[in-house]
């Protein structure tokens, strides 16, 4: 399977990890999501065989060259049984209702306006946004500063809705005219990308519902550039909101959601054909395949989303030793890591944790090349000996003359981390390591992973745009849960006070320059210790056509990343313009 480490259950740690306790602060809770979203996962295990022959509704298209008012999105590949449109757990679209505090770009964490026009750390306890005037309901009620405290007053009384984990760190949320006052009660000014994305609705409306978790908010009222059209199992539609503060900013006059097709054959038949003028995909030789069958019109851009590393379990020997995982990184290719993956269509990552280009102004100019490491088995064997090991008639052996041999773990359905663990098994091969693979079901992967029941394990982390979220889950000591304990992030068990000092340094800075110097630390860290091996960027897997619509993001064009929900996709809604 391919690209799927950004919807296997692990997300927490991947995209939109910004609390400190480690959920997500999706928009949406996108882990809420899963079970609508598992269609694309269906996608991607069709083409290593899991497939079967159901098919897809199709859009109607027209002539090329000629525009259209709907612009449709491929979302699941199963049938929507419930026609959901609760903005904490709801189906695809409701993104497109329901308006949160500002717009978090996921590729450098800056915030865009939404409800709020702007955001202030009065201090590292307290976070203000300002709200916009004049917002009205769907219903033609005026918005308020006090349906925003009502919100989050209601994720406090029902835990199951807080999916980005806020009121772990909150202790009061108050209005003071037009502006929202967040008190916290530990330092932590990241919190404001989790509070930013909470969407936000209606008291006069959901002070009458017995129970928010369930409510399925069929007739929703909204504040967002969308409100609800029509349902079917196989097509959901969204159509303008005239009344929205954002309705001259979306062309499309109507959105829909088209069930696809979970064979990949048929699917990739669907996708290249223009069936959708978005999907989210990720087709291997994706040139041959959607390009060029199309090419006037078939677009893709398959941008970093995170980073997928080698995780080492720190509670054994030999990755307890920060010059032997540091040899390892040095043994390691990555750009045949990369090819053996994904075909060359993502870059290889620095050793320092950051997405670049878009996180560049974070790095550390003390550390060279950005953190590109570029293998060296010579100097690998350098920081073996350090740690210990010496090769020895071509194996790297202990003290006591016994080779270094362990296993990595990957899901066996996952084809690219599969690949990837194949090829560093053969470069760690000719340093003298006996590395195999264990491939047990996604399932167990996760189970042992958590547990930390594993000597070294394909994994991924960061992605959100906002260093700390990227650190603070895989750096930070309170989720190194003992052996056999499952650890919602932190797998490999490090532990470190002084990263811990740093982190909450980070975690209190309020301004961006203060923030940036607070990672400086955290990036040498990663840089010359080696916690996690960082090998190569997971991509987000973006098609589209131009054939009715123009302005989706695109590597020239980068306002967001290309996810078929989320912020992401109110964002690109707002750049589309028809051909």
């Amino acid at each position: 399977m391919l690209g799927e480490e950004f919807m296997n259950g692990k997300m927490n740690m991947y995209r939109k990890s910004w609390s400190k306790s480690g959920h997500q602060g999706s928009r949406l809770a996108l882990m809420a999501k899963l079970g609508v979203m598992t269609g694309v996962l269906s996608l991607t295990l069709a083409a290593c065989g899991a497939s079967n022959s159901s098919s897809a509704s199709s859009a109607t298209t027209s002539p090329a060259g000629s525009t259209t008012s709907q612009l449709t999105i491929e979302g699941t590949t199963a049938p929507v049984t419930v026609n959901n449109l609760n903005p904490y757990n709801g189906n695809f679209g409701v993104d497109l209702m329901y308006n949160s505090l500002m717009l978090v770009d996921p590729i450098n964490g800056t915030l865009s306006p939404e409800l709020a026009t702007s955001f202030k750390a009065v201090n590292a306890t307290t976070l203000e946004f300002t709200l916009r005037k004049g917002v009205k309901w769907s219903n033609g009620t005026n918005f308020t500063p006090a349906d925003v405290v009502f919100t989050f007053d209601m994720l406090k009384k029902y835990p199951a809705l807080d999916g980005g984990g806020v009121w772990d760190q909150l202790s009061s949320v108050t209005a003071s005219g037009d502006t929202i006052i967040f008190k916290l009660s530990v330092p932590d000014v990241p919190l404001n990308l989790s509070l930013a994305s909470v969407p936000i609705v209606s008291q006069a409306v959901w002070s009458k519902v017995a129970n928010p978790v369930t409510y399925t908010a069929t007739s929703p009222v909204v504040t967002g550039p969308y409100t609800f059209d029509s349902y079917a199992p196989t097509k959901s539609v969204f159509k303008k909101n005239p009344l929205s503060f954002e309705a001259s900013d979306v062309k499309p006059e109507t959105v829909a959601f088209l069930v696809g097709s979970s064979s990949q054959s048929t699917n990739e038949l669907l996708v290249a054909n223009d069936t959708y003028d978005f999907s989210y995909n990720y087709f291997p030789d994706v040139q041959t395949t959607y390009v060029a069958r199309n090419p006037k019109y078939n677009k893709y851009w398959f941008p970093a989303g995170g980073v997928v590393a080698l995780f080492m379990n720190l509670t054994e020997a030999p990755f307890n030793n920060p010059d032997f995982r540091r040899g390892i990184s040095y043994a390691i290719n990555r750009q045949a890591v990369e090819n053996k993956a994904v075909f060359g269509v993502e870059a290889v990552a620095p050793q320092t944790g950051l997405i670049l280009p878009g996180e560049q102004a974070w790095t550390d100019p003390s550390i060279p090349n950005d953190g590109l490491i570029t293998q060296n088995d010579a100097t690998a064997l350098k920081y073996f000996k350090l740690a210990g090991y010496t090769e020895k008639g071509g194996k790297l052996v202990n003290g006591s003359g016994q080779q270094v041999s362990f296993s990595i773990m990957e899901p066996n359905n996952y084809s690219d981390w599969v690949g990837a663990a194949q090829q560093i098994a053969t470069d760690l091969g000719k340093v003298g390591m006996n590395v195999t693979l264990n491939e047990p079901t996604s399932a167990v992967y996760t189970t042992d992973t958590e547990a930390g029941q594993f000597q070294a394990a394909m994994g991924s982390f960061g992605g959100s745009g906002s260093a700390y979220s990227t650190f603070n889950p895989i750096l930070n000591s309170s989720f190194a849960a003992p052996i056999k304990s499952a650890a919602v992030s932190n797998w490999e068990r490090f532990k470190s006070t002084q990263v811990d000092s740093e982190l909450a340094n980070l975690a209190a800075a309020t301004t961006t320059s203060a923030m940036i110097k607070a990672t400086y630390p955290l990036q040498r860290l990663m840089y010359t210790q080696a916690p996690i091996v960082d090998l190569y960027y997971g991509g987000m897997w973006g098609m589209f056509t131009t054939k009715h619509w123009v302005g989706w993001p695109s590597a020239s064009n980068p306002y967001t990343l290309p996810a078929t929900w989320d912020d992401d996709l109110l964002a690109i809604l707002m750049h589309v313009r028809p051909s």
